[in-house]
């Protein structure tokens, strides 16, 4: 995939975040679409760096329009972005069980980190609190990266019956 589709995918992404997301809203929660194209350009691609440079930069522009500091959100999605690209050596990306361990592994980590650094700058977002949605974030974020990893996952892997194969 080249990067101005990839750059699209995260713009949809960061769009229907935005806009529709409270739509589909469970128990309060919303799926987090940019970490979840994070997390899986991350475990998907080799030889591209799709999730740290577009996750920086997206999380940049959702800090920027949304949040109350700038750069917590690009930073979270740095730190799981390069321990993904740590993690995938030992998984396979054909299955979908190493999926949904990444998956929900990252959407933990990411609400932690988020929670840790918020409050460090002093606000007053309890841990009880994070603790009470964290695992309905983590069950919806989980779910829609699957959906997106089977989605995507034809365009990544080759096959030695391809015709192209070498």
């Amino acid at each position: 995939m080249k990067y101005r589709y990839a750059t699209c995918l995260f713009l949809l992404a960061y769009i229907f975040q935005t806009t529709l997301m409270n739509i589909v809203s469970v128990a309060g929660v919303t799926p987090n679409l940019l970490l979840c194209l994070v997390v899986i350009f991350s475990f998907m691609y080799d030889d591209k760096n799709y999730g740290i440079v577009l996750g920086v930069i997206f999380g940049l522009l959702y800090d920027i329009a949304f949040a109350q500091y700038v750069g917590i959100a690009a930073l979270a999605f740095l730190i799981i972005a390069i321990a993904i690209m740590s993690v995938r050596i030992v998984m396979s990306k054909e299955t979908v069980f190493s999926i949904v361990i990444i998956g929900s592994a990252s959407t933990a980590v990411y609400t932690l980190i988020y929670w840790a650094i918020m409050a460090l700058l002093g606000s007053n977002w309890s841990f009880m609190i994070m603790l009470d949605f964290l695992p309905v974030s983590v069950a919806y974020n989980t779910v829609v990266i699957v959906i997106l990893y089977c989605l995507m996952i034809k365009r990544v892997t080759r096959h030695y019956e391809d015709r192209y194969y070498k």
